[in-house]
């Protein structure tokens, strides 16, 4: 039952390591680097991971982090406190990744995407940003780069998410942050508005 309460907001990121485009891409050779592991990055993360790709998992959060390499991630980078690009430049041998997920929505994940990814690379945004982003377009020619949006998921990568889960490469019960009844959800929104950051998933319990 936890596995399916989750799966909706996994499947997003599930979803684009699948969809045809990308998918057929993605192998043992592949470096992915998923920016933000909230729920949708993470699903990103154990998608490719299980795909054989050497996933990179960036966040601000050092738990997060911890959680993407529980979840599959190879390498993690916390974006506050070290140099990302060259962290990147040295695990991916100074050819960046093959694949960026953008699972965060800010300008400056925006704009890190386009710098960390290698050429012929793929960036897919996830998350949207609510200001405008100011890019170097000429990284976008001279990159050849495919650049990408998603915001969605189909029933087949629902179901991929429920297999996922199955292998136990999930640590699903740290994706739950809190179980309420209906009479403390309140409590629980207010908490959530208050350090979103740090929480995951609140259900609620009839």
């Amino acid at each position: 039952m936890k596995a399916v309460r989750i799966a909706a907001p996994l499947e997003i990121g599930v979803a684009e390591i699948e969809r045809p485009a990308l998918g057929a891409g993605v192998t043992d050779s592949t470096f992915v680097m998923v920016i933000g592991c909230g729920m949708v990055g993470l699903g990103a993360v154990v998608r490719a991971s299980l795909r054989g790709a050497t996933v990179i998992a960036a966040d601000i959060d050092d738990e997060k982090l911890e959680l993407a390499r529980q979840a599959g991630a190879t390498y993690t980078v916390n974006t506050m406190t070290e140099d990302v690009h060259a962290r990147i430049q040295e695990i991916t041998d100074g050819l960046g990744a093959d694949v960026v997920i953008e699972a965060v929505g800010s300008p400056a994940t925006y704009v890190m995407a386009v710098n960390e990814v290698g050429f012929t690379g793929c960036v897919t945004c996830i998350g949207y940003a609510k200001s405008e982003v100011s890019f170097q377009t000429k990284l976008f020619v001279q990159k050849e780069l495919d650049i990408r949006g998603s915001r969605n998921a189909t029933p087949s990568d629902f179901r991929a998410v429920i297999n996922c889960i199955k292998t136990g490469r999930y640590p699903v019960d740290k994706f739950i942050s809190r179980v309420v009844k209906p009479e403390d959800t309140a409590v629980a929104m207010k908490e959530w508005s208050e350090n979103p950051g740090k929480v995951f998933r609140i259900l609620v319990e009839f």
